[in-house]
């Protein structure tokens, strides 16, 4: 338990401490240059007039296969009670609908994309977490909701920076770049008396500053987290102001997920893997544009003549041309082109794919192979060249474990007595099965969250995976080891017949017909 007064001077030195490891590992200059590259702006700095510079960005290439090898699959959350019990049994059904709502109002998923963009490009990225008392939800007497937002690694700073375990740590703040008017607005509505006296600055190490003008007044918010006696405390301060001062909560876990794509021992900072490549791009990008200064100079023949004999110059346009002398001696040439060097060019396209050889994103793994109708040959090559990334994958499905226990956690602490849908599978009369929908009041603040086991179930969903099982599907429906069309439309993964489950339940009701059109028949032979 820290003892020490908690005052907006504290956390200033705290937040100085952060920056200054940062910088030790020039952090805030890597994920500058990391992300213009990323984004094409790759000749910053370099004037130029005459010359316009190509970019060949190998670099975004490389990224988007990476972060599409990992985010391909589609990621669902199965909650199992840790012993089988009746009570534990309707927490997990409640709790993985609910968390379902929340992952689908706060477009979670879409924001894996993104989430895993960042990891990969910055080294590392953070899912945040926090609840608004004073949003809408929709629900009939239910005020208050989850909110998430993703945090730039620039944005975190650990207690700990030694260690990457984020419920192991001392202290985290979140550092937020907010309009100053909105942060007067929280620190008056906390009661803040020295809420007029927030000021904006502008440090130049975070994202979009370089951009911020005198007018945009951005202050940066410094949230701190920390746990005293099994809960977790917060408040927030700008510059020398306590927005608001400490809260203690119901929560037992931070609420922040924190990923690394590349693990740096003894750190909470992940490696930037582009930084190593950003040196190979700046020479393809030179040599390309030489390239083009050399066509563009040398590679079309010119036309050569005497000056002497035209006083007037060479008009391309002109009907009639004036001459000196005599006409039949006023003769022109042609200077021929010089072809671009084989040696150059060879260089450059063996620079390119020994970098994506490098990086695991080559021709191969890209698809761009001889016989693309060989659908196995094409997965079983991408996935021989996908298979360093499995650690990434691992880490991935963590981070999301991760942000499933915070949650729960949250919902525990903060909903309390309120409305839930409960949507359950029921075997109707007819022995087919159907969902039924439910409403039923809940108390979240009595989950039994110590009797709750969290399992991550992952489905691959890239679509050579799809083209792959649909060939195997085909394949076992010619040689009748399928015996219906039944069968092969339950097994066709979801999303690619519209409608399937109408469909098989019209294949279902054709074949009872036919069976008791049959039975008929045979009654009347008898």
């Amino acid at each position: 338990m820290d003892k020490q007064e908690m005052t907006a001077e504290r956390i200033q030195t705290e937040y100085q401490k952060g920056v200054s490891y940062n910088q030790g590992l020039n952090l805030y200059d890597d994920v500058e240059i990391c992300e213009r590259f990323y984004e094409g702006r790759q000749w910053e700095g370099v004037k130029t007039k005459q010359v316009r510079p190509l970019t060949l960005n190998i670099i975004r290439q490389i990224t988007n296969y990476k972060v599409a090898q990992i985010v391909s699959d589609d990621v669902a959350q199965e909650i199992e009670p840790f012993l089988p019990d009746e009570a534990a049994e309707e927490a997990a059904l409640v709790l993985e609908q609910s968390i379902e709502r929340v992952v689908e109002r706060q477009k979670i998923k879409d924001m894996h994309r993104e989430l895993l963009r960042d990891a990969y490009i910055d080294g590392d990225v953070a899912l945040y977490y926090w609840f608004d008392a004073d949003k809408h939800t929709g629900l009939p007497g239910v005020q208050g909701e989850i909110q998430a937002e993703m945090l730039m690694n620039t944005n975190v700073l650990f207690g700990n920076p030694a260690s990457r375990r984020v419920q192991a740590q001392p202290y985290i703040i979140v550092v937020q770049r907010l309009p100053v008017g909105e942060i007067r607005r929280m620190a008056k509505q906390a009661g803040c008396a020295e809420w007029e006296e927030i000021q904006g600055e502008n440090e130049g190490l975070y994202k979009g500053d370089s951009e911020q003008t005198e007018g945009d007044a951005l202050g940066t918010l410094l949230t701190r987290f920390w746990k005293e006696g099994g809960n977790v405390h917060f408040c927030k301060a700008c510059g020398r102001v306590m927005v608001q001062k400490p809260v203690q909560t119901d929560m037992t876990l931070y609420p922040i997920a924190y990923m690394s794509w590349s693990p740096r021992k003894n750190s909470y900072h992940g490696v930037l893997e582009n930084v190593e490549l950003i040196n190979a791009q700046i020479s393809i990008n030179k040599q390309y544009t030489a390239l083009a200064i050399q066509l563009n100079n040398n590679a079309l023949p010119k036309l050569v003549y005497d000056k002497g004999k035209f006083p007037d110059g060479w008009d391309a346009n002109a009907t009639t041309i004036a001459v000196r002398g005599d006409p039949t001696q006023a003769l022109t040439g042609v200077a021929g082109s010089m072809p671009l060097p084989t040696d150059a060019t060879g260089i450059t396209q063996s620079l390119m794919e020994t970098i994506r050889n490098v990086a695991g994103a080559n021709d191969a793994a890209l698809g761009n192979i001889k016989n693309p109708d060989n659908t196995s040959a094409i997965v079983a090559v991408q996935q021989a060249t996908a298979a360093p990334l499995s650690l990434t994958r691992l880490a991935y499905y963590q981070f999301i474990e991760d942000y499933t226990r915070v949650l729960i956690d949250m919902m525990h602490a903060y909903y309390g007595l309120r409305q839930v849908k409960i949507t359950d599978k029921a075997t109707n009369e007819l022995g087919e099965s159907e969902e039924r929908i439910g409403v039923a009041e809940y108390d979240f603040s009595e989950l039994p969250v110590e009797a709750l086991d969290l399992k991550i179930n992952v489905g691959a969903a890239s679509y050579w995976a799809q083209t792959l099982q649909i060939t195997t599907l085909d394949n076992m429906m010619r040689a009748n080891i399928i015996p219906d069309a039944s069968e092969y439309l339950e097994r066709v993964p979801d999303g690619m017949v519209r409608d399937k489950g109408g469909l098989m339940d019209a294949i279902r009701r054709r074949q009872e017909a036919e069976m008791q059109m049959s039975g008929l028949q045979g009654g009347v032979m008898g």
